[in-house]
């Protein structure tokens, strides 16, 4: 039998409450869902654009480490240079005593004389024979260092470019993320005022607590935050359209596909 009233059958009316609830489930189910994702790649955002000058900083240290190493690289020429002329200078006076000595030697007159002066040519000598090597390694380091020279350019040219290309590269990445961060600011503001008064409050302070995992999809039974399984009668509850938390960690729950 067919129940009538002013606004239509019973039936109507049934199918029509039906209906509310199917729309107000989708509806806050689609905000919160939305929300979450807006929330969370607004953290994302955040975290990156607050990298930023901690990768600015590693860059620039890199920088002057090469920068060093170009300085330093003509710094220890030219070290090594004003070594081995002062190295020459002590190989010339060891040189000019040994002439003298050389000199000594042949108007000694006694085996006492003789012995004394042969020994501090022996000393002269072999202080002689280690000048000429360390002059000789001296020379030899420099030649290897002026020879790599261009490459020291080229690395300190490379190291300079390089910062150049991941200022200009940092600075576009970091205009995306702003312009970014404005338009997902701008459309989150937007769903959050179609979330319900009623429930508002609530979603409010999970958002405020936890961040962006104030909110959980319902996957099934199990709340993708925990990973705890919920009850049927609350996945019907969340179906239905009302605000449900998880028991186990509180977040607010949406449906996110069995």
């Amino acid at each position: 039998m067919t129940i009538r009233n002013g606004f239509g059958t019973i039936s109507d009316m049934l199918t029509l409450k039906h209906s509310e609830n199917c729309d107000m489930s989708a509806s806050l189910a689609t905000v919160f869902r939305e929300c979450h994702r807006l929330r969370r790649h607004l953290r994302d955002l955040k975290d990156e654009i607050d990298r930023g000058p901690r990768i600015l900083k590693a860059r620039q240290t890199h920088l002057a480490n090469e920068e060093q190493a170009h300085k330093l690289a003509y710094d220890t020429i030219k070290k090594l240079k004003l070594k081995q002329k002062d190295d020459e200078g002590s190989l010339k006076t060891i040189e000019q005593q040994l002439s003298r000595l050389a000199t000594r030697a042949m108007e000694v007159t006694t085996m006492k004389e003789m012995q004394a002066t042969k020994s501090e040519i022996d000393q002269a000598t072999a202080k002689k024979n280690v000048l000429e090597d360390t002059i000789l390694e001296t020379i030899t380091d420099v030649e290897d260092r002026t020879a790599d020279l261009p490459n020291v350019e080229k690395r300190w040219a490379d190291a300079q470019a390089e910062f150049k290309e991941y200022q200009l590269e940092a600075k576009e990445r970091l205009d995306r993320m702003i312009e970014d961060q404005k338009r997902c600011d701008a459309e989150l503001l937007k769903q959050d005022a179609m979330i319900p008064p009623e429930v508002f409050g609530q979603y409010s302070r999970l958002v405020k607590g936890y961040g962006p995992d104030g909110l959980a999809g319902l996957k099934g039974l199990i709340c993708q935050q925990c990973r705890s399984k919920v009850t049927e009668g609350q996945r019907n509850d969340l179906e239905g359209g009302a605000f449900v938390c998880c028991s186990s960690c509180g977040r607010a729950l949406y449906p996110n596909g069995d």
